[in-house]
């Protein structure tokens, strides 16, 4: 009986060392497959982002599945980084198992750029314009025109100036980066899918007809009016202006924070007028901005202005603006003061005198409904191996 009895407890230490051993390889294998989750996450991240340097925030102790993953690199730079990724699984029991992988990544040298990177790029149509920046310029940034750019006389320009097309020089003026003419087009130009403007604006066709006077007013929500539209002395709130005809800002008004503004018709904004922060004017038309307007004053990283329409978008005299202006021909006016980006198809003209530096943080691009920034990053993984 003593060595039957012997006989089973050793058989059901086996069978259960046996399970114990079967569930901690299950472990093991979701482990891994948790790892490699946490591997491909963090590459999405990568291919989203121009510069390793400074790489996209890691993953710590990230739920997924039944196990959690975190993320950490080394030997970061613009073009190459080493990842690591732990995938983690806790047992029943308290006890967790671990796979750890690694692997390197490049891209190629410069990938990543985009029109943001610029302070002017114009890099649609099909390159026939001449682009005149008139003398007297400063501009802190890249330049790239798709066509012939004529740069007046005492400019100063701190960065590259690219063109498709010939590039004149003025007297006085200084380059500090590469002068490169006929240069091939490296960036993707940035495109408008106007699908979501287009179903506001029907939405706002479904309204009753009636033109709508907005005056020292609050809004909030989204206001339709299927007419034209006035708005004087200010608006203020957080909300959305959809207009199916034009849009007539006069002169002198206020246009607070938060606000967005939709039209199927011309927007035109008057003279000596102020723009707050987090303001988005979209025409489906032009967009006509006059003398003296000041937009986006003060703005931080992603409380930029935005000027958006596949119509022409004009700049009047005197315009100081932070944030990102897009359209199909841009014309801009003297003394412009702009902290941003300005881009589009083709750029008409630069007046004299203006003051432009390249800050792509006012505006998170990626985040404009219908704006495609033209990114595309194709990575390259090697050297894949499990850390023990």
């Amino acid at each position: 009986m003593l060595i039957v009895s012997t006989l089973a407890l050793l058989i059901a230490s086996f069978m259960s060392s046996g399970n114990i051993s079967a569930i901690t390889d299950m472990q093991a294998e979701q482990a891994f497959f948790i790892a490699s989750a946490g591997m491909e996450s963090y590459l999405e991240l990568l291919e989203a982002d121009a510069d390793w340097a400074t790489p996209p925030a890691v993953f710590t102790n990230q739920a997924f599945g039944n196990g959690t993953f975190t993320i950490t690199y080394s030997n970061q730079a613009t073009d190459s980084i080493d990842v690591t990724s732990t995938g983690k699984v806790t047992g029943w029991d308290g006890n967790s198992v671990q796979r750890v992988i690694t692997q390197h990544i490049t891209k190629a040298a410069g990938a990543g750029t985009t029109f943001a990177d610029f302070a002017l790029f114009y890099g649609g149509g099909n390159g026939s314009i001449d682009t005149d920046i008139n003398r007297n310029q400063t501009i802190a940034g890249d330049i790239f025109i798709k066509g012939n750019l004529d740069i007046g006389r005492n400019c100063t320009i701190t960065g590259n100036v690219s063109a498709t097309g010939e590039i004149s020089v003025g007297n006085g003026t200084n380059i500090s980066g590469d002068t490169t003419e006929y240069a091939s087009q490296t960036v993707t130009q940035p495109t408008l899918t106007t699908t979501y403007y287009d179903s506001l604006i029907t939405t706002a066709s479904g309204q009753p007809a009636g033109n709508r006077t907005f005056e020292a007013e609050a809004i909030s929500g989204t206001v339709y009016v299927n007419g034209n539209a006035i708005i004087k002395d200010y608006i203020n709130g957080s909300g959305t202006i959809v207009v199916t005809g034009s849009v007539d800002i006069k002169s002198e008004v206020d246009i607070g924070d938060n606000i967005t503004v939709v039209s199927d018709g011309t927007l035109l904004m008057r003279v000596n007028g102020t723009v707050g922060k987090s303001v988005t004017f979209y025409s489906s038309s032009d967009i006509d901005l006059r003398a003296g307007i000041v937009l986006g004053s003060g703005a931080g990283a992603g409380e930029g202005v935005i000027l958006l329409s596949p119509g022409d978008v004009v700049l009047g005299n005197n315009t100081t603006i932070t944030g990102f202006v897009f359209g199909d021909d841009v014309t801009i006016g003297t003394n412009l003061d702009l902290t941003g980006n300005l881009s589009g198809n083709r750029f008409d003209s630069l007046g004299q005198g203006g003051d432009l530096t390249k800050d792509n943080t006012k505006v998170n691009h990626s985040s404009i409904q219908g704006f495609n920034t033209g990114l595309s990053i194709t990575l390259t993984t090697s050297l894949w191996r499990e850390a023990l």
